[in-house]
């Protein structure tokens, strides 16, 4: 059966993207968002609503006879709780576009095992790395131990919102940085990543590291530089902001094409390991591809990862092909 898509958020940077993923499906569904005007421009033609967040009654009206709701709310530590919130007042699945630690966090914990299924960060950050984790720790043969997630980009650019975003989780998070080197994936240097709280949750016995390809060289400095990150980026927050709103909206359709990412995901048990790589070219349109795709597929009970409510081996099997969204491969290392 096709799900009835309430989109929030849809006329953001990717909401549009996943408005227009959901045409080209032909998936019924509205769109959700606070300017008329802006809703008029949104390349879909599901039925407009004008949303207030802060207003139960106008989100409840939103919702009304959909299926499940996709929210591309950003920056979600801001505006993300309200459409969680309706999703289990009227018991309908949720998926996000999510890449922030604290909102996932806060998800997992106040709906863990209750409810209808609601999936946060169904974006390429983190769908490759916790479906990757998932089957390597399935290939493995044995439960693993140890998983370690790497990441390396290049190219493209990013949103205003995820700019907004990023400043965000660093404001609040010092990070503890050091060297990843995992035999089969580009030396790395440690950072907090979504799979640190997402992998534990359907592998709860392994430690889990998460890191981003980068020199030797970067993993010390970024050691030594560490501690006083959080501060300046407090004291330097109001410049910050002002320079992300006269960003781009987001880049362009040509920049989006360039940008790769590359995710390794290794369950280890002694000497056993298996890996798992998938490469993701146009990060912005994957994460459309895979937020509609979710929508109509994630099933289960109360705040899950994505290797819980979807099937990780077909899940990255159904999304290996190439289109105008992008492109996405993986196989075993």
């Amino acid at each position: 059966m096709t799900r009835t898509v309430a989109l929030l958020g849809a006329t953001g940077y990717t909401g549009r993207l996943v408005a227009a993923e959901l045409e080209r499906r032909g998936i019924p569904h509205r769109l959700g968002g606070r300017s008329r005007e802006r809703l008029a421009a949104v390349p879909s033609t599901g039925e407009r609503y004008v949303v207030d967040i802060g207003d139960p009654a106008s989100l409840d009206d939103f919702v009304d006879s959909v299926d499940v709701i996709a929210s591309c709310l950003g920056p979600f530590a801001l505006h993300g709780r309200p459409a969680v919130d309706t999703a289990v007042r009227h018991g309908l699945p949720y998926v996000d576009s999510t890449g922030e630690w604290s909102f996932m966090a806060e998800v997992y914990r106040r709906h863990r095992g209750s409810g209808p299924a609601l999936v946060p960060a169904c974006g390429f950050d983190y769908v490759p790395g916790d479906l990757g984790s998932a089957v390597a720790a399935a290939s493995l043969g044995t439960a693993p131990t140890e998983i370690d997630v790497v990441y390396q980009m290049s190219g493209g650019g990013t949103s205003r919102g995820t700019a907004k975003s990023g400043l965000g989780m660093l404001s609040s998070v010092r990070p503890r940085i050091g060297r990843l080197d995992v035999e089969g994936a580009p030396p790395a240097m440690t950072l907090p990543w979504g799979e640190q709280w997402t992998v534990p949750l359907h592998q709860p016995q392994a430690t889990v590291r998460t890191g981003f390809a980068a020199p030797g060289w970067a993993a010390t400095l970024g050691g030594v530089v560490a501690p006083l990150a959080v501060p300046a980026l407090r004291l330097t927050r109001p410049l910050l902001d002002r320079l992300v709103e006269r960003m781009p909206e987001g880049p362009s359709e040509a920049a989006r094409g360039e940008t790769v990412t590359s995710t390794w995901s290794f369950a280890r048990s002694g000497k056993e390991q298996v890996g798992v790589r998938v490469q993701v070219r146009d990060a912005y349109g994957m994460t459309a591809r895979f937020l509609v795709a979710a929508s109509q597929q994630i099933s289960g009970t109360g705040a899950l990862a994505t290797a819980e409510a979807l099937d990780p081996k077909g899940f990255l099997d159904a999304m290996a092909y190439e289109d105008e969204c992008g492109s996405l491969s993986w196989d075993l290392v």
